[in-house]
């Protein structure tokens, strides 16, 4: 090969070398491509995951005046039925609702080996004790313990205990904060006015007086503070003080009884459910949650007493709420279920 020739090949693997490096140069300096997904979209659906949910929960009471139900197999039957027209529609849309029972209608499940709150569990449904103690009564620590435990011994009688975790109702004179945590409840939910009255003046709302809470106020939804009553939060005394060391979650919620929205509570019994009242209902829940804190476990939940599943307007309340679930405004859940969310959220999981 000649000097020339080897000149040629030598400028020739130069351009070479050149030219690849002006492409690597030019792959490594061009600018970033825009991302596949915009970094808007990616930080609200960072947002969204990380927010706590909004629970909708209900109440449904097997009362404590109900003697008949421990031994009238007409009238439990009664009582027994319209819970299962409820869980018709629970199952239909996608809901999830949540029974309560006092001694009575235990008695009488137990008694016509008709397990109602355990087909309520295989449906899905979530089950719980209703603690109808005496509001006037100023019973010591020992006797309101009592109080709580024979209403959890009913239910657990019936299902797995660590089903029967929560008590609805339970307020008074009475230290329920003792009676409901020596019994082995974890939460209590159906708070009302009646809870104040273990509490001084100083903690409650202005002019609730025992004798204006027993008039009056006895049923208002507790706690009064809108601001807290949506939030599940721990106490350590018959209060509404938060305490994260408490051993008891109040879980309140109540936007009341769910036939008597369009009357703000003021129909006339007995209150009967129209169209109307679900309306009102979809109005405060949208209202509250688009100004929710979004970083704390919220809940609603209404009172729907057993006979109003049997009303025309049960089926356009099944098909609201689930057009509610759906667009992501809310989540299904029962009281249990909403009590574990809040421990879990409590404890970072």
């Amino acid at each position: 090969m000649t000097q020339t020739s080897q000149k040629k090949i030598m400028i020739a693997i130069g351009i070479a070398l050149l030219a690849t490096i002006g492409v690597l140069l030019t792959i490594i300096l061009r600018p970033t491509q825009e991302p596949l997904v915009d970094q808007e979209v990616v930080s609200d659906l960072s947002q969204e995951k990380s927010s706590a949910p909004l629970f909708f929960s209900t109440m449904t009471h097997m009362e404590g005046n109900w003697t008949q139900a421990a031994s009238n197999l007409a009238f439990f039957e009664k009582q027994a039925a319209y819970l299962k027209t409820a869980m018709v529609y629970a199952d239909e849309y996608d809901a999830v609702l949540t029974f309560e029972s006092e001694i009575p209608f235990a008695e009488g499940m137990l008694r016509f080996d008709h397990n109602v709150f355990q087909e309520a569990l295989d449906h899905g449904m979530g089950i719980g004790s209703h603690c109808d103690i005496s509001p006037k009564i100023d019973f010591t620590d020992e006797e309101m313990i009592a109080e709580f435990q024979k209403r959890k011994d009913a239910v657990d009688a019936l299902v797995d205990p660590l089903e029967n975790l929560g008590c609805s109702g339970g307020g008074g004179l009475g230290d329920w904060y003792t009676g409901a945590v020596g019994a082995g409840f974890k939460y209590i939910d159906g708070t009302v006015g009646y809870h104040y009255l273990a509490m001084p003046l100083s903690q409650r709302p202005e002019g609730w007086t025992n004798k204006a809470i027993l008039s009056e106020y006895y049923h208002y939804p507790a706690p009064w503070d809108e601001a807290q009553r949506y939030y599940p939060f721990r106490v350590s005394e018959s209060s509404f003080t938060e305490d994260s060391d408490g051993k008891l979650v109040v879980s309140g919620g109540s936007v009341g009884l769910l036939e008597g929205m369009a009357e703000d509570q003021d129909c006339q019994e007995p209150c009967k459910l129209t169209q109307d009242d679900v309306d009102v209902l979809i109005e405060k829940i949208r209202a509250f949650a688009a100004t929710r804190d979004t970083s704390r476990v919220a809940k609603m939940e209404v009172y729907i007493p057993t006979q109003t599943y049997d009303e025309p307007a049960m089926k356009y309340f099944f098909e609201q709420m689930r057009n509610l679930q759906e667009d992501g405004v809310l989540q299904w859940a029962s009281q249990k279920e909403i009590y574990e969310a809040f421990v879990a959220w409590e404890s970072g999981s």
